[in-house]
């Protein structure tokens, strides 16, 4: 079986295996989505909205944010990353028993947070940075070209660091230096995957708001805000869980021995 078939037959088979746990582990990454939403909702300047499933800050908005708007924005989004990390590191340790048919020992049960708190960490840094290339490009009137590269770079960077310190078992930095490893040894893979998380996280999103457009005159209610939190909620329970076996299986396919 080739590399390529490999890597979704064990993603699929992780996944389908322990598909309850992890919608489990994936849910406070959605309530890490919704926290955002319901404060930015409060807000006049509504500095959230919601594309392809996923939340995101509306640069422009955030001028016209008050002191105390920045500060409730702040604490939401910390809250929701952490919940959001919580969950990747949870996910990761699902794929990790099963690719190991070992039990979890209790120091690894009690060193979940600890985990989390490297992974959230990394994560908001890696947040600063974006925000910072978003404002700096905005001023420059780069912002359609500049930031999308320097963000998908940065974002590459990070893709394999929760699998390699819930795998490895080792500190950020050094699984900042293993993902990267891995995603340099392994580009096809990753390119794979993201193909894969692109059509997975567009497929819905395009059906739902087709579906819900044809009948948008005959339903009593806003359709384009039903559709978009039905997204929310199926990419966060169902997508992005296979989109982080997948990773953790590309990660961990570094390993010549494997339980099948």
């Amino acid at each position: 079986m080739d590399k390529r078939k490999s890597l979704l037959k064990y993603t699929w088979d992780i996944y389908r295996k322990n598909f309850a746990l992890l919608v489990l582990a994936a849910v406070p990454g959605l309530l890490g989505l919704v926290i955002p939403l319901i404060v930015s909702a409060l807000n006049t300047a509504d500095p959230i909205y919601i594309s392809l499933g996923a939340t995101y800050l509306r640069t422009m908005s955030i001028v016209d944010l008050s002191t105390i708007d920045v500060v409730v924005m702040g604490v939401s989004f910390l809250i929701s990353l952490y919940l959001m990390s919580f969950a990747i590191v949870g996910i990761n340790l699902v794929v990790k028993r099963q690719r190991t048919l070992r039990r979890l020992e209790m120091e690894v049960i009690k060193s979940i947070a600890q985990m989390t708190n490297s992974v959230f960490v990394v994560f908001l840094s890696a947040t600063m940075i974006l925000l910072i290339i978003q404002v700096v490009a905005y001023e420059y009137n780069a912002q359609a070209v500049l930031a999308p590269i320097l963000n998908f770079v940065v974002g590459l960077g990070l893709l394999l660091m929760p699998a390699a310190l819930v795998m490895d078992d080792v500190r950020a930095f050094r699984a900042l230096q293993r993902g990267l490893r891995v995603v340099a040894k392994s580009p096809r893979a990753v390119f794979e995957w993201i193909v894969v998380a692109l059509i997975l996280l567009s497929v819905l999103d395009f059906i739902l708001f087709f579906v819900f457009g044809l009948l948008d005159n005959v339903l009593p209610f806003n359709v384009h805000f039903v559709a978009s939190w039905i997204v929310l909620a199926f990419n966060s329970l169902i997508i992005l869980p296979y989109l982080i076996v997948m990773l953790a299986q590309i990660y961990i396919s570094k390993y010549t021995i494997l339980v099948d």
